[in-house]
């Protein structure tokens, strides 16, 4: 740490040192790259770029030059920015790094065929390259190609990152056990506090979970499993309209996700807003037209509404899918003690949240966790 500061310290009194002079000396090109290179390497992104502004409206910019405000942009996370700078020297030049960058800032932009391309050359030269064709490659679905990239685990050191986006592949393919452990060697970094966290939470171990998802969350606040994660331990809380919202904004991150849509589902149901829950298994049953705990979860919703013909329907369909479907003999069940009035949000979470159900022993929290954590790949 006070190596760190020491160089700190270094860079901003060279940076410094170089603004007086160029205050004596405002239109000196090589004192604007000089100055401009110092302001990135000091972490003045917004500072670098403009003293780069400055040059061009003197002179055109060098490829060095436009290399520097590719990577400052990329630094402000302005990714579409530095991929056209970078774009722009790929025309005229070919090398790993550039390759490296172009592919990196495509993926940040949403683009990620270039990061699954990347060429063998690259991955020699750039240690990065790896981890993030790894993550291109799992991203389009091309899951072959991305299992194939496992080998790179035999190392003594794995390329860096690459123990966490492994673990993150293996646990969407439902390789549970090797996720965990190949998570385990990478435990601090956003994947495998992500993988640790939704492991911990299909055990049942809620606070642990919790704490793993949030420091995940914190680290890289994209990261929608770990949302869906937070949701999930919200819901099994029983903190139902704050599980809603989370869930929500997990489901449309992860958008294909069918397990997320019943997850909100149900949270929305125990939140008192069968209507909203029915919308979500709805979703659900589009997204995935096999998934029996969709289509039961929604018989359910529409009970709670007093749409008895229509739930009797889709909990028939269910059963036909599934016919251990928890949810479509819920919906029977409910169907037969409706003259009990046993049909309010309360009341059904009472009876089912936390109640083993069916031959599995499970209660519908931990299928509701287990369905969550399953991810599809139906990628157009």
């Amino acid at each position: 740490m006070a190596v760190d500061l020491q160089a700190s310290q270094s860079l901003q009194a060279r940076l410094d040192r170089l603004l007086s002079f160029l205050d004596e000396d405002s239109r000196n090109l090589s004192l604007l790259a000089d100055t401009a290179a110092a302001a990135f390497d000091a972490g003045q992104f917004h500072l670098c770029n403009e003293l780069l502004s400055r040059y061009e409206a003197i002179q055109p910019l060098s490829p060095s030059l436009v290399n520097t405000r590719g990577l400052s942009a990329m630094s402000e996370g302005r990714f579409e920015a530095a991929l056209a700078d970078f774009r722009a020297l790929a025309e005229h030049d070919a090398n790993p790094v550039l390759d490296y960058n172009v592919a990196y800032a495509s993926a940040m932009s949403g683009s990620f065929a270039p990061a699954a391309d990347l060429a063998s050359t690259c991955l020699d030269a750039v240690p990065e390259a790896a981890t993030l064709k790894l993550r291109g490659l799992h991203y389009l679905g091309r899951f072959d190609e991305a299992t194939r990239m496992g080998a790179l685990m035999d190392q003594a050191v794995p390329p860096p990152g690459f123990a966490g986006a492994y673990a993150s592949l293996l646990f969407d393919l439902g390789d549970l056990e090797n996720a965990r452990r190949h998570a385990a060697r990478a435990p601090d970094s956003p994947d495998g506090l992500v993988i640790i966290g939704l492991a911990e939470l299909e055990a049942g171990n809620i606070e642990r979970a919790t704490e793993l998802l949030e420091r995940a969350a914190e680290s890289n606040p994209l990261e929608a499993r770990a949302t869906l994660g937070r949701g999930l331990c919200l819901l099994a809380q029983e903190r139902f309209p704050d599980a809603a919202t989370t869930l929500d904004h997990a489901a449309e991150r992860l958008e294909s996700h069918a397990g997320s849509w019943l997850a909100a589902g149900w949270a929305w149901l125990f939140a008192g807003n069968p209507a909203t829950a029915a919308e979500r298994f709805q979703h659900a049953a589009v997204l995935d037209r096999g998934f029996a705990e969709a289509q039961g979860s929604l018989a359910v919703a529409l009970q709670l509404q007093g749409r008895r013909d229509d739930s009797r329907r889709h909990a028939d369909i269910a059963l036909r899918l599934d016919p251990e479907s928890l949810s479509g003999a819920l919906a029977k069940t409910l169907e037969l003690e409706a003259a009990n009035h046993a049909e309010s949000a309360s009341t059904l979470k009472e009876a089912v949240l936390n109640r083993p159900l069916g031959s599995t022993g499970r209660t519908l929290a931990q299928s509701l966790t287990a369905f969550g954590l399953k991810r599809t790949h139906n990628r157009a």
